[in-house]
C-alpha cells in the first residue's frame, strides 16, 4: 500500500518544497527590496534629520529579519542586555542566536559590538568582517571599524572606512573625524 501512494507523496513533498524556496525568496526579496530603497534614500537624503529617520528604518529592519518571532524577540532581549551593559549575557544570547541564524548579520554585528566594548579590538575585526560579508552597506559595522582603526593608529584603514561608510551614508556624523584622521596620517609619516 506504501508503494501506491509512494509517487503521489513524492510529488506532494517536491511541490511543497518548491512552493516553500519561492516563499523564502519573495520574502527575502521583499526584505532586500525595502532595504535597497531606503539605503538610496538614505544616499539622497537633504539634510541630517531625514537621513536620521532613514536611519532608524534600516536599523528597524536589521534588528527584525530573523527567520521567526522568537529569533526577533531573542533580538530585542539581547539588545536590552547590551544596553543595560550586560556584556556577557548580551554575548552569550547573540552567539546563540549567530548560530541558529547564521545568514542574519545583525547578531553578529551585536558581537563585534560587545567584543569592541570589551576592548577586544581584534576579536571585534573579525565579526565585523563576517558582518560585512553578510550585510556590505552596515554602517554601524563600518564605523565601528574605522574606531578600531583609530585606537590601533592605522588611521590609512581608518581613513578608507571611512570614505567608504559616506559613500552608503554621507551624512553620518562620524564623518567629523576626517580632519583628525588625517591629521594623524600626517604625522605618523613624520
Amino acid at each position: 500500500m506504501v508503494d501506491k501512494y509512494s509517487p503521489f507523496l513524492k510529488c506532494y513533498l517536491k511541490y511543497t518544497f518548491s512552493f516553500l524556496l519561492i516563499y523564502f525568496y519573495l520574502i527575502f526579496n521583499a526584505l532586500s527590496s525595502d532595504l535597497r530603497e531606503l539605503f538610496l534614500n538614505l544616499k539622497k537624503a537633504p539634510d541630517l534629520t531625514s537621513a536620521q529617520i532613514i536611519e532608524s528604518k534600516i536599523w528597524d529592519k536589521w534588528l527584525s529579519s530573523g527567520s521567526d518571532n522568537e529569533s526577533n524577540l531573542q533580538m530585542k532581549k539581547g539588545t536590552i542586555l547590551l544596553a543595560q551593559g550586560e556584556l556577557d549575557k548580551a554575548l552569550e544570547l547573540f552567539e546563540d542566536l549567530s548560530k541558529k541564524e547564521p545568514y542574519w548579520a545583525e547578531p553578529i554585528n551585536k558581537i563585534a559590538t560587545i567584543q569592541f566594548l570589551k576592548g577586544d579590538y581584534f576579536s571585534s575585526i573579525d565579526y565585523i568582517k563576517l558582518t560585512l560579508s553578510l550585510e556590505p552597506r552596515h554602517f554601524g559595522a563600518i564605523s565601528g571599524l574605522t574606531q578600531i582603526n583609530i585606537a590601533l593608529k592605522k588611521y590609512d584603514k581608518a581613513l578608507k572606512n571611512l570614505d567608504y561608510m559616506t559613500n552608503i551614508y554621507p551624512l553620518n556624523s562620524i564623518k567629523k573625524l576626517r580632519p583628525f584622521i588625517i591629521i594623524m596620517l600626517k604625522k605618523s609619516y613624520i
